[in-house]
């Protein structure tokens, strides 16, 4: 007579515990943002959503500006991360710098980034120390992308400046874009306008290239 033993997943440490109520927490927290706003995400409904008890947020993130300047910081290192392996793969020609515009305003603008990064700049300009709290993960996050964003420039002779100039200014744009449309819905507009960025771009690193200020390797 065969005999089934019960396999029993193995336990999970207090460590791998409390890493998975930060997680839940701080997801909870960013859908919270995008669906009902800052000032309607208590920590109450965050605790709902996530599905974990009061006390245990109140142990990992004890009040509500705590728990929103977690969530902004996972949020920002999740989309850097996003982005990173797109400049690696311009660099190995499998990606050009059109489709590297193209992915990194899908990434942008489709997903959660935007919409929440709007509600938590909202939220700051009205609360100074929650602007406090920002203003250092905001730097980190333009220095990420700095360094993607010269990942695709290294070995060649554009100068940092102007480096800094083109990622800012498709910054500005993506940003520009996604706050007119949460009352212009209008997808072929913001294409326009996405395309002839991309058209300007280009030419703006091919006329550099012409003069001899770029080297290609």
């Amino acid at each position: 007579m065969e005999t089934h033993v019960a396999r029993t997943q193995p336990r999970r440490t207090q460590e791998e515990r409390s890493a998975e109520t930060r997680r839940l927490l701080l997801e909870a927290t960013l859908d919270s943002l995008i669906e009902i706003g800052y000032a309607n995400s208590s920590t109450q409904r965050i605790v709902e959503r996530a599905g974990v008890t009061r006390g245990a947020q109140i142990h990992h993130y004890p009040s509500k500006q705590a728990l929103v300047v977690a969530a902004t910081e996972h949020l920002f290192q999740g989309f850097v991360d996003e982005v990173a392996p797109l400049a690696a793969a311009m660099r190995e020609n499998e990606l050009t710098l059109d489709g590297f515009v193209e992915r990194m305003w899908e990434k942008f603008f489709a997903g959660r980034f935007f919409y929440a990064s709007l509600e938590l700049i909202v939220a700051a300009r009205s609360d100074p120390a929650l602007k406090d709290q920002l203003i250092p993960l905001i730097r980190r996050l333009h220095r990420g992308l700095d360094d993607i964003w010269y990942r695709y420039f290294r070995g060649t002779d554009i100068s940092p400046a102007r480096v800094d100039t083109l990622l800012n200014m498709t910054l500005c744009l993506f940003r520009g874009m996604a706050v007119q449309a949460v009352l212009r819905e209008d997808p072929a507009y913001y294409r326009e306008l996405l395309d002839a960025w991309k058209e300007i771009l280009s030419r703006m690193v091919t006329e550099q290239r012409e003069a001899g200020t770029v080297t290609t390797q």
